[in-house]
């Protein structure tokens, strides 16, 4: 039998939250060449425009979520999964008095900006 390979499990309690943005919380799990990142949003709260150049997956777990992407705007739900190519700027706020709750995965591996 040969041995497993090499797994790291994490719990989302464990990790240690950043605050990005005020009412933002971050916590992001590293791979070796990709990025996990789960997000929770206050009532209220916005994440302002950016861009990055790594492929973004975003999967909405609760709460609803305006994106703006590429001069316009989507509101996403739970079970909405989002796409965002590479160098797209995009920002998001919350809609409504629900937290949300995103799950983002970044290719290839994201540094995090504080």
């Amino acid at each position: 039998m040969r041995g497993l390979p090499a797994v790291t499990i994490y719990r989302w309690e464990a990790i240690e939250p950043e605050y990005p943005q005020p009412g933002v919380i971050r916590q992001t799990v590293q791979g070796e060449r990709q990025t996990l990142v789960r997000y929770r949003y206050a009532p209220g709260a916005v994440f302002p425009m950016h861009a990055h150049p790594e492929e973004q997956v975003t999967v909405v777990l609760r709460g609803r979520l305006a994106l703006r992407l590429d001069g316009s705007e989507i509101v996403c739900e739970p079970g909405d999964v989002v796409v965002i190519r590479s160098d797209v700027p995009h920002g998001a706020y919350v809609v409504g008095d629900e937290e949300v709750e995103t799950l983002n995965m970044f290719v290839p591996r994201r540094e995090m900006a504080p």
